[in-house]
């Protein structure tokens, strides 16, 4: 609750009659080009600034139409199911939850985030089936970072059922799946810095979500 009201006092400041925000009509991208593409393109980007001034950011983007996260819930046993994997950003094996890209062909997910969530739990999780709950507004999905292009969408599944025979890995992925892991741990894995970002973010999510259907307190 601290967070939530110095938040809220920042924002007050910051918009007060004498600050008014900048609103994004403000900003206009006057010249992009692509640097470096691989599997994640670097974007030149100048922007215009509402003062007039011209900023050179360097911008971050994956393939595909954004990203999904998925946090998976046993409701027998008030238990999450978590997956550890070595993330090679940070160099280091961490903590997280199901996640990867939207395909866009057709012959995979055709941009939809649901049919890639479902497929990663599979993939990652080797879990199918459940009752799915979008962690955000609808159709809502979020910027991962100031400098990143790829939004996320989360969800939370509850009492999906194990599958015998599960979608394959891709090639770069060596992941350990973690049962059995209390809402008490997995704040406690993103106290100390156990999990990414983006898995903490969309746990907190999961939880929140789950106090709101009277599965944990």
């Amino acid at each position: 609750f601290a967070v939530s009201i110095c938040a809220t006092l920042a924002t007050q400041s910051h918009n007060s009659p004498s600050h008014p925000a900048p609103t994004i009509d403000k900003y206009s991208i006057v010249e992009e080009k692509v640097v470096y593409s691989r599997w994640r393109t670097v974007t030149q980007r100048k922007v215009r600034y509402p003062k007039g001034n011209i900023v050179d950011f360097d911008i971050q983007d994956q393939r595909g139409a954004g990203a999904v996260i998925i946090f998976a819930w046993d409701s027998k046993n008030k238990t999450a199911t978590i997956v550890r994997e070595y993330m090679p950003g940070c160099h280091r094996v961490l903590g997280g939850l199901a996640a990867g890209i939207i395909e866009t062909s057709p012959d995979k997910h055709d941009s939809d985030p649901l049919l890639a969530a479902q497929h990663e739990l599979e993939e990652e999780c080797h879990l199918a089936g459940g009752t799915w709950h979008r962690l955000t507004d609808e159709g809502v999905s979020i910027p991962m970072d100031k400098y990143v292009q790829t939004e996320i969408s989360a969800f939370l599944v509850i009492d999906p059922s194990r599958v015998e025979n599960p979608r394959p890995l891709d090639d770069e992925e060596e992941i350990e799946i973690v049962r059995g892991i209390s809402a008490k741990e997995i704040v406690s894995m993103v106290r100390r810095g156990d999990m990414n970002l983006v898995g903490a973010w969309a746990s907190l999510l999961a939880l929140e979500k789950l106090r709101e259907l009277g599965e944990i307190r």
